[in-house]
């Protein structure tokens, strides 16, 4: 299969850490940085913010970042491909206890523990009028939400993609399914075509290229990456290709394999 070159100028990371939650972004060239959790998705409308837990306003700031900046033609015409192993959970899981004990389930809750929720108030929000697609595949989440941003990109290179990703640690319940350690992650990225008509030129060592690899069952690992594991080496990996005067030392790697139970895309960095 032939490889998918494409410019990411800029990306942003959210992870929940028991002290301080820490926000990383291109613009800090990926030093993490503390954020309140009440700070998060200040770049949402008021009306909308307030109908946003943890979950909606991790996933709002971080796609917000990537957006900033951005002209309005740019912003609109932005497909969102958002994903997540488990969604909202913590209102499902609300829902699911009202029904048990057979009250009325709160239509809010149920409106947004919707999957593709949190797109169509960041749709409205920021007046994207393209398409979005909301995706769960399990361990595979992020690795899946690739495939589909690289297979749009590919299929009309003349509009932006923007992929969203957010877990959060499991409710108590079910706490026995997630590591020991388990923190909330949201990532978010803007991907773009060298093969768009754009003025746009992007930020010097943005370029990479995406090989498709099958993996052998002798290859999956017998405790394959979390889609939060993918996230993270998504981000550790362009915070260190970030251009910067002082090249890092040692020499940063030019290459990551993201890989899950039968798929993976091998990342390489042009020039």
């Amino acid at each position: 299969m032939q490889s998918i070159p494409v410019y990411i100028p800029k990306w942003a990371l959210w992870q929940d850490h028991a002290e301080y939650p820490t926000l990383m972004t291109h613009m800090s060239n990926g030093q993490p940085t503390g954020i309140d959790k009440k700070d998060l998705a200040r770049g949402i409308a008021p009306a909308w913010r307030r109908r946003l837990d943890l979950f909606g306003r991790a996933s709002a700031e971080v796609l917000g970042r990537v957006l900033e900046g951005a002209s309005t033609d740019d912003v609109r015409n932005t497909r969102v491909v958002f994903a997540s192993r488990h969604g909202n959970i913590e209102r499902t899981l609300k829902l699911l206890g009202q029904i048990a004990r057979e009250e009325i389930p709160s239509p809010a809750d149920f409106s947004m523990s919707v999957h593709n929720a949190l797109v169509g108030v960041a749709s409205i929000n920021w007046a994207i009028t393209q398409s979005h697609s909301a995706i769960s595949a399990g361990n595979d989440s992020f690795v899946a939400a690739l495939t589909e941003a690289l297979s749009q990109l590919s299929d009309d290179p003349h509009s932006p993609v923007a992929i969203v990703y957010i877990d959060l640690a499991l409710p108590d319940v079910y706490a026995q399914n997630d590591p020991e350690g388990t923190r909330g992650t949201a990532f978010a990225m803007i991907m773009t075509s060298p093969l768009a008509n754009t003025a746009t030129t992007p930020a010097p060592g943005a370029a990479f290229c995406f090989e498709p690899r099958p993996v052998a069952p002798d290859e999956v690992a017998p405790q394959p990456p979390f889609a939060r594991t993918h996230a993270r080496m998504m981000a550790d990996f362009l915070k260190n290709n970030h251009p910067c005067d002082t090249p890092p030392s040692p020499p940063a790697p030019t290459s990551c394999l993201l890989a899950g139970r039968s798929f993976a895309w091998h990342m390489v960095r042009n020039g």
